[in-house]
């Protein structure tokens, strides 16, 4: 029985081969996670009582369900190869990505983030809205409000706030965005792009069932828009650019920098700190 203040969760992973993305290789140290990383980070809210939905590869299919178990009555695995997903739409992300006049606009402190030359990054960054509206019209989810949540979003305990059970109220009929700071137009978005100016925390953004549908629609209007335009961009950018194009269908809660890693605890109502 669906209850208002339930969540359902999506999430997905995909190895694509960050493990690789090494400082000895010239890349930012932070970027480095291996599966194993992911895998941890995600056994902290895979104890979460929720229903959740979790697209990978078949290879790590069991790898995940076995971090819910207990849970399988409240969790479906969807295996999925990420070489069958969207083919067209990687391969414009890569032209974009090796054309060098492309690269010549990317702020050279940038170059080396993934969003500039991982064309599997961005497309599944990209993909976070499809997968929950594809959850949501399989009938995988099974409560009003739909929430998508990174595999490794909750990097500790901590994360979670003491609760098993992540619950809010959300207002209806939204679209929930976190953000740093409110976009005024003050810069473009190729400056956005070419800067990697973030506005909008892409972990973890909550919507009824309904509104899915239509947020998967205008990311990916979004993401065809920033082709035309010979640019390519992560989920942060395309959330910031679906809420420009219907802003009555969003609300966005402004946040501060330190709590980004922690809105499972300032937004939920079992939250014991």
């Amino acid at each position: 029985m669906e209850k208002d203040d339930d969540i359902s969760i999506v999430t997905s992973f995909f190895d694509i081969g960050r493990g690789s993305w090494t400082k000895d290789q010239g890349f930012p140290e932070h970027i480095h996670r291996s599966t194993d990383t992911y895998m941890e980070r995600f056994s902290h809210m895979a104890t979460l009582e929720n229903d959740m939905v979790i697209y990978t590869s078949p290879d790590l299919a069991p790898r995940v369900a076995e971090l819910r178990k207990g849970k399988e009555h409240k969790t479906t695995v969807v295996p999925i190869a990420l070489k069958d997903i969207f083919p067209e739409r990687r391969a414009a992300i890569k032209r974009v990505q090796n054309d060098p006049a492309y690269l010549a606009k990317i702020n050279p402190s940038q170059i080396r983030n993934p969003e500039y030359h991982s064309p599997d990054y961005v497309l599944v960054t990209n993909l976070k809205a499809f997968f929950v509206a594809h959850a949501v019209q399989n009938n995988l989810t099974h409560n009003r409000q739909v929430a998508w949540l990174d595999f490794g979003y909750c990097r500790s305990m901590e994360s979670l706030g003491g609760s098993h059970h992540w619950r809010y109220d959300f207002t209806p009929g939204k679209i929930h965005l976190f953000v740093f700071s409110e976009y005024k137009g003050e810069l473009s978005l190729g400056q956005i792009v070419t800067n990697n100016i973030v506005y909008v925390v892409g972990g973890v953004v909550i919507a009824e069932k309904h509104l899915w549908i239509a947020l998967a629609q205008l990311m990916n209007r979004a993401g065809d828009e920033l082709l035309e335009h010979n640019l390519v961009d992560d989920d942060q950018t395309l959330f910031l650019m679906s809420a420009l194009y219907k802003p009555e269908l969003f609300e966005q809660h402004i946040i501060k920098e330190d709590i980004w890693l922690k809105l499972l605890q300032a937004f939920n109502k079992n939250a014991k700190n």
